[in-house]
């Protein structure tokens, strides 16, 4: 049974009660993917397979909800697949390619980028791809093809939403390769779904322990592969839910030149804390983690099973069988369960906005 935690004798807050709900919706969602959605997720994989160059395009939260889909697609030998924000191709219409299959994000379907792109998209004879929480909208009724999330809304910022559309996403990138879906993938899921389930209080408790989030003033968020676009998105959640800074860095890159910011910890006036999620680990990490360790005795390593790396705060991942872009799913309930803590150690409500509305117009 998972410990208690502060928040099982209080009014819940908002951005915890959304992510304890992550492993159920995802159970829901893939459940749906499967069955009555299944049919629309073998159409998108077929115009994908077609396409001679697949365009993954979004803004905010369901940019980085993409990420995990780009890194499958990479991982399965493509490489005509490119990430980049809608602004972008909105801003240079003469970068946007006839013969690409965009394929385009968004909770809402409302955002004004995403909306006005996939009208442009529709009005130019493009091919085109929404993955939505709501059908109805704007983009969902542009796009050539609209693959629905049924997940439920969060309350405020997007926790179920980033996870649910990633998962939407990786489906797709998994039916690209099969008639039907494999039964060992889809039981993995699940079982990684069951692991989130049991282990989110264990998470969270474990998190309350950690003494140095009230006195952190930024994070650097460091990894490799596909770890960074993981760790892009745990700077978004950091910098939304806590409004603490969070850089985001390969770990190689930030040996030359930032580690100087945690070399200088004793004379400036703000404290950083590394954190790293240990993707394709050697001994360079090591080595740049000792140095990293030496020099800032309060961080946080994220890692597998069985590795001796030195750190403040230890996290061990769970060995679920799972590739790296789907291990994403599960990452994130580490991080969005940190942003929610370094939030309450701050004495913030986790989640306020200072603007209502949950469409960026």
């Amino acid at each position: 049974m998972a410990e208690e935690t502060t928040q099982d004798n209080a009014t819940i807050n908002p951005i915890l009660e959304n992510i304890y709900q992550q492993p159920e919706e995802l159970h829901r969602v893939l459940n749906d993917l499967t069955t009555d959605r299944l049919e629309t997720v073998k159409e998108v994989a077929r115009l994908a397979n077609l396409a001679s160059e697949i365009v993954l395009t979004s803004m905010g939260s369901a940019l980085y909800s993409l990420m995990p889909m780009y890194e499958a697609l990479l991982d399965r030998g493509m490489r005509n697949v490119t990430l980049v924000e809608t602004a972008e191709l909105i801003h240079h219409p003469e970068r946007v390619s006839k013969h690409a299959l965009y394929i385009l994000m968004s909770r809402s379907g409302e955002s004004r980028e995403v909306a006005d792109f996939s009208v442009w998209l529709t009005e130019h004879g493009y091919t085109s791809v929404a993955i939505t929480m709501t059908p109805t909208s704007t983009m969902g009724q542009h796009c050539t093809v609209m693959l629905h999330d049924i997940a439920s809304y969060d309350k405020i910022v997007c926790i179920k939403a980033y996870s649910s559309m990633a998962l939407c996403g990786l489906f797709v990138a998994h039916m690209m390769d099969h008639d039907e879906p494999d039964p060992t993938y889809v039981a993995r899921l699940h079982a990684a779904f069951d692991w989130m389930e049991e282990n989110k209080k264990n998470w969270l408790c474990a998190i309350e322990q950690i003494p140095f989030l009230d006195s952190a003033d930024s994070f650097y968020m460091l990894s490799r592969a596909q770890g960074i676009n993981m760790m892009r998105s745990a700077s978004l959640w950091l910098e939304e839910t806590a409004k603490v800074p969070a850089n985001v860095m390969s770990l190689d890159n930030f040996y030359h030149g930032p580690m100087e910011l945690i070399r200088a910890q004793k004379i400036t006036k703000s404290k950083t804390v590394p954190v790293l999620l240990d993707v394709l680990g050697d001994d360079r990490s090591r080595m740049i983690w000792n140095y990293i360790t030496q020099a800032q005795p309060e961080n946080i390593y994220i890692g597998p099973a069985g590795s001796d790396m030195d750190a403040t705060v230890y996290v061990e991942l769970p060995d679920l069988e799972l590739d790296g872009a789907h291990m994403m799913l599960v990452q994130a309930l580490y991080f969005q369960l940190l942003s929610y803590q370094c939030a309450i150690a701050n004495n913030i409500e986790p989640g306020m906005f200072f603007e209502e509305g949950w469409i960026v117009q």
